[in-house]
């Protein structure tokens, strides 16, 4: 920069330039704008792009960095699991729309309280099905279960889920094998490890089940032992496949029974509420309504923020560790010069800029569209 002449280069989402023009003439500034190829090695920032709604959902991605260009974005399928594990350990009507109000009170100032709408909701859902109104369950007709007169069935559910969550994540590590060249690898060794662990659990749920069914296990093993020696081009690597096995089928299981603790904690909830609901009819009246609002009260806090820290534990540890490394560079929007915000508008155009982008004007790739690098003189 100098007193006449002033030379951005970075990166940017505005991959035809319009937004980064339209900026510059309105600011009626006299400047030269120029896209050009990456040079080579050169490693883009990531914008996700999701629409308004999905934006909070991103924070548990964002937790473990951003994906890179060979890793989905899994936060369309946030949008979907977060608020049934947080629904299901949090089933209650009254509860849940407490969460929601707060929600929506605090929208306007916080992007992140969308998050909070979408898990109030759902415990609301999840509380209809298991006849829960501020821990009362004789008020409304449960049109499910009641968790506690039906443990075994509330825990065994979310191992179901769970199973066809870490499938859907061994899935997504292929789709990542595509993206970087791979897939031919990935279908030789990880899908037959994929069909071994659905075979095991179809044995195990299904005990009586014959034919096909019977031997998935058993192909699902040799798929992934031949898969091992053709990649390895010899035999030393179906053997190291055999250790890695191991390891790798230890860890899914451990996986997939951390699931259980949703249910564990659906029970929980049900019996704190229910402890409430009983010391209340124990108690005259004045003091049995201080004891639901106090206790609903404990339990929205208390709960609330052990249901929230669990659901967080599931998704990074159980259902992250399958596909996403977070390898990708987040886009930092590149902050305008002081100087220039009280002095000209022109500084607008700098905050579709990002300031992390190499010394040469190139552009990136993202998950969904390309960034690009701009050159402003």
């Amino acid at each position: 920069a100098s007193e006449h002449l002033a030379w951005i280069t970075g990166w940017t989402d505005d991959l035809d330039g319009r937004a980064l023009e339209a900026a510059l003439d309105r600011a009626q500034t006299r400047a030269l704008l120029r896209f050009a190829h990456p040079p080579a090695g050169s490693r883009p920032p990531r914008v996700l792009k999701n629409p308004r709604w999905l934006r909070p959902f991103e924070l548990f991605a964002r937790a473990l960095g951003v994906p890179g260009g060979d890793e989905a974005d899994p936060t369309p399928v946030l949008a979907v699991v977060v608020p049934l594990l947080f629904g299901y350990m949090f089933g209650d009507v009254g509860q849940g729309l407490v969460l929601v109000l707060v929600g929506v009170w605090l929208m306007r100032r916080h992007e992140l309280a969308r998050l909070l709408v979408a898990c109030g909701a759902s415990a609301m859902a999840f509380g209809f099905l298991f006849g829960s109104l501020f821990g009362v369950e004789h008020l409304i007709p449960a049109l499910w279960l009641h968790p506690l007169e039906q443990p075994l069935t509330v825990l065994v559910v979310p191992l179901i889920f769970a199973v066809g969550l870490l499938s859907l994540g061994q899935l997504l590590s292929g789709l990542g094998a595509l993206w970087r060249g791979r897939l031919g690898e990935w279908l030789l060794v990880d899908a037959g490890f994929l069909v071994m662990y659905l075979g095991l659990v179809a044995r195990v749920t299904l005990p009586d089940a014959g034919g096909w069914l019977g031997w998935l296990p058993l192909v699902g093993l040799v798929w992934y032992l031949v898969g091992a020696y053709l990649v390895a081009h010899r035999l030393l690597g179906a053997l190291t496949a055999l250790a890695r096995l191991a390891e790798h089928g230890l860890q899914l299981l451990t996986n997939t029974l951390s699931f259980a603790r949703v249910g564990a904690f659906a029970l929980a909830h049900a019996a704190l509420s229910a402890a409430i609901v009983t010391m209340a009819d124990a108690a005259p009246l004045w003091a049995a309504a201080v004891i639901l609002v106090l206790g609903n009260l404990v339990v929205i806090l208390l709960e609330g923020l052990v249901v929230s820290i669990q659901t967080t534990r599931l998704v990074l540890f159980e259902f992250f560790n399958r596909f996403l490394r977070g390898t990708g560079r987040l886009f930092v929007p590149l902050s305008p010069p002081s100087g220039l915000l009280a002095e000209q508008p022109a500084a607008t155009v700098a905050s579709a800029l990002s300031r992390n982008g190499p010394a040469s004007p190139a552009p990136a790739a993202s998950l969904s569209r390309p960034l690009a690098s701009g050159d402003v003189a």
